[in-house]
């Protein structure tokens, strides 16, 4: 990773940071950009130029934690050698492990932005569709790799298999997150449905 790709993966996370902090004490709603830019030290064009808008600060926050963070679910998909089912329950392990270290009053906060307004709007209007797909796109860059290496097979709608993939993980998920149910058990079940998808799509080692 060169210098400039450091010095903009500090800056990206400085901002999440500071917006994540400011949350913890006031409510989504009433937390500017500008305030956001100020609390990171950085100024609002520079914010500005990685998040156009505070719904897609949001967006970033849920993603980095419900999802998995960019980064290690990238060098999963490019550790990929040839065994499709393992790298599947790596992404879902980063996954748990990404929920279970974030704070339970972030899900409250999280919760409580979504909840509707006296006008029945919604503040977070669209965010969950698009965390949604950048959700499946994990799933669906290493389904075309694996395709790619002959792993699986060619005829296999690798775009709903990522979804599907994505879904019973949300599931999961969601289990981990409002059920206090027992993460091994959990993944334990995941993996075992994933394989169940995956397996008769798979191709024979040669």
């Amino acid at each position: 990773m060169s210098l400039r790709q450091i010095n903009r993966q500090k800056t990206r996370l400085a901002i999440l940071d500071a917006a994540r902090s400011l949350a913890a004490d006031s409510a989504w709603y009433s937390i500017t950009t500008r305030q956001i830019a100020e609390f990171a030290q950085v100024s609002y064009q520079t914010l500005y130029n990685y998040f156009p808008s505070k719904a897609e600060i949001v967006r970033a926050l849920i993603v980095e934690t419900y999802v998995g963070p960019e980064e290690d679910m990238l060098n999963i998909i490019k550790r990929y050698e040839d065994d499709l089912l393992a790298s599947i329950n790596e992404i879902n392990a980063a996954r748990f492990n990404s929920i279970q270290a974030a704070d339970p009053q972030w899900w409250t906060l999280i919760g409580n932005y979504f909840a509707p307004g006296g006008d029945g709007s919604y503040s977070g209007a669209n965010i969950l569709e698009l965390v949604d797909q950048s959700g499946d796109s994990y799933y669906y860059q290493l389904l075309r790799q694996a395709q790619g290496t002959g792993r699986l097979r060619l005829d296999v709608d690798i775009q709903l298999m990522a979804h599907t993939l994505y879904c019973i993980a949300n599931s999961a998920g969601e289990r981990l997150i409002f059920a206090e149910a027992n993460a091994a058990a959990l993944q334990a079940v995941l993996a075992e449905q994933s394989a169940q998808l995956v397996t008769p799509y798979l191709t024979l080692p040669d």
